[in-house]
């Protein structure tokens, strides 16, 4: 496999956050299509069969009471696919925390991968625990002088290369020094949230952003404090899922352990490693499911249904902390033709959340080793670097943690 250099300067490191962290990363458009909506509830139907969700479910929905903690920067709190099923938590203080498109959808997306309800009546989705709740912890958003300078640069040059905008951007030292306070920004917040959501009765916490600790190699102390905030996690028998990344390289270096902590890839429908390149202003840009020796197991990203904000106030906004947006409301839900590993965190989240909904005494170690024993291999049976353990499978696993002694299993 061709492996590409990882760059690691702050600058380039808080550009790969923010995109990891933005709506793109998880498939989401700033709208949806102008073409008819699809039937929803028919869009659905492949990605459950795949994963025998429905059959899944007939063994248990969830438990209000096992709650999933969601780390995004903000939340459609009152979509009507959300409302009730997600509370606000956590707000990280002296951020802002505007409801516009950028802000929201990101966590509104994977809130709806885990608890969305279909209104009766209503042509719409479920999410894939839906019997749990969300509680949310909001990093939130500080003036973005990178998207603003990028923004107000394209208006600029409008027929500027990303080579162009590059050697622009590196050439512009205030950028330099805001590359560093985002990583600050992003990690810090990170720990945070995890504390809050530890001590507030999350079960098991989503956290669909990049983050490999190598980014913190340069940064001791703040590697110890996100190390310390994974480990206050585990100590209180809470399971963490991130993502693996949408880089398409291999990363060896996520914070905590295989025993408390599981790495999401993203799959097709037809059971392959999402990867593929896309052209960004003239340049081809790697996109794929990272992948290495921590990968967990895979989730597939092709064709899912997933919720949007709801409302026109979220698509129109003179100035935001990344300046303007200026998009139109189409629907409140579409359908992503290709997510990422966004994506598939919120899809692992939610098995993991069924699992301890039926079994609530079993450790977190035995809730992951379930999950992998009950995932369908991807190729040759066992742990490949590329794949990990293979694709979720609902009605395995949740047919596995039913069946095991009563007594914790974990060694």
């Amino acid at each position: 496999m061709k492996q590409r250099k990882v760059v690691t300067s702050p600058l380039v490191i808080a550009l790969a956050l923010v995109i990891a962290r933005s709506p793109w990363a998880a498939g989401q458009t700033t709208s949806t299509a102008a073409a008819p909506a699809p039937n929803f509830a028919e869009q659905q139907k492949p990605i459950f069969k795949l994963m025998h969700v429905e059959e899944g479910w007939e063994i248990t929905r969830g438990e209000p009471n096992c709650v999933i903690g969601v780390i995004d920067t903000g939340f459609d709190f009152f979509h009507p696919a959300l409302a009730g099923h997600i509370k606000p938590g956590w707000f990280a203080p002296g951020v802002y925390h505007t409801d516009f498109f950028t802000m929201d959808a990101h966590g509104t997306l994977v809130s709806s991968l885990l608890v969305a309800h279909r209104q009766e009546g209503q042509d719409g989705m479920w999410g894939f625990a839906p019997g749990c709740s969300v509680l949310a912890a909001a990093q939130g958003m500080p003036v973005h002088e990178l998207l603003r300078w990028r923004q107000n640069f394209l208006a600029k040059n409008p027929n500027a290369s990303g080579a162009e905008m590059a050697k622009a951007m590196s050439q512009t030292p205030s950028l330099k020094a805001f590359g560093d306070h985002w990583i600050e920004f992003v990690f810090t917040t990170l720990a945070d949230s995890i504390h809050y959501l530890t001590d507030h009765g999350a079960r098991v916490i989503n956290i669909s952003e990049f983050i490999a600790t190598s980014v913190l190699a340069s940064k001791p102390e703040l590697k110890a404090r996100v190390e310390e905030a994974f480990n206050y996690a585990r100590d209180k028998d809470v399971l963490i899922v991130v993502g693996a990344g949408n880089s398409d390289n291999p990363i060896a270096e996520y914070p905590g352990d295989r025993d408390s902590v599981m790495v999401a890839g993203a799959s097709t429908l037809a059971d392959k490693r999402w990867s593929s390149e896309v052209s960004y202003m003239g340049m081809d840009v790697p996109q794929g499911s990272c992948y290495g020796p921590r990968l967990s197991v895979m989730a597939p990203v092709q064709g899912l249904v997933v919720a949007s904000p709801h409302e026109d106030s979220y698509y129109s906004w003179n100035d935001t902390p990344i300046g303007s947006q200026k998009e139109k409301f189409e629907a409140m839900y579409e359908v992503l033709p290709w997510g990422a590993t966004s994506s598939a965190t919120p899809e692992v989240a939610a098995l993991a959340a069924l699992v301890r909904s039926l079994r609530p005494d079993l450790h977190t170690k035995d809730v992951i080793r379930l999950i992998e024993q009950g995932a369908d291999p991807i190729g040759d049976e066992g742990f490949h670097e590329e794949t990990g353990y293979g694709r979720i499978n609902f009605f395995k696993t949740l047919e596995l943690a039913r069946a095991v002694p009563d007594l914790p299993i974990h060694k």
